[in-house]
């Protein structure tokens, strides 16, 4: 399962934040497990739902704060930033669900998905496995993205500023780790 969260769609909590993703995403429904938010410039950390809730934290190029919270009995978290450059692959295991967030500009994934500053997309399930990530040269006139990622546009080119933000949740239990968004 792949799903492109849109910034503009993102919860607004704890005041200066954003929550990207979350299990569970609403309240009242199975037991808290992570969640994934974008802390603006000089916001501290946010309330963690569960005492002894592990904390993973990295700062983004474009002054941001990327917080994972995720309960260490039931989930592991990792995250890492990658400048794709030209193009990287970015693999995960069949268990696992994945969050790429784009931030400092616009990615294109898959070669077909074009994430804005702070879009998201979270891949869980068997499909797909391994993803490449890469900067785009822009979009066309109409705002599509040819299929190489060429544009007509040299106006609307993006700077080599964009990342991605990689965050890696696994199951604690040695289970699939699922998402319902």
């Amino acid at each position: 399962m792949r799903l492109l969260l849109r910034a503009n769609a993102h919860r607004q909590v704890d005041g200066g934040c954003r929550e990207v993703a979350a299990a569970p995403d609403t309240p009242r429904r199975e037991p808290w497990q992570w969640q994934v938010r974008l802390l603006a410039e000089g916001h501290g950390p946010t309330t963690a739902p569960l005492p002894g809730a592990r904390r993973v934290t990295e700062a983004l190029p474009d002054g941001a704060l990327l917080e994972v919270t995720a309960d260490p009995a039931a989930v592991t978290a990792r995250v890492e930033v990658l400048d794709p450059g030209a193009g990287t692959t970015v693999d995960r295991a069949e268990d696992d669900v994945l969050v790429l967030v784009s931030t400092g500009g616009r990615l294109l994934v898959e070669g077909r998905h074009l994430l804005a500053d702070a879009d998201a997309m979270v891949l869980a399930g068997d499909d797909p496995l391994h993803v490449d990530v890469r900067h785009p040269d822009g979009p066309s006139r109409d705002g599509s993205v040819s299929r190489d990622g060429s544009c007509d546009d040299p106006v609307s080119r993006d700077g080599p500023d964009a990342r991605v933000a990689v965050v890696r949740l696994g199951s604690a239990r040695g289970r699939t780790l699922s998402w319902v968004p």
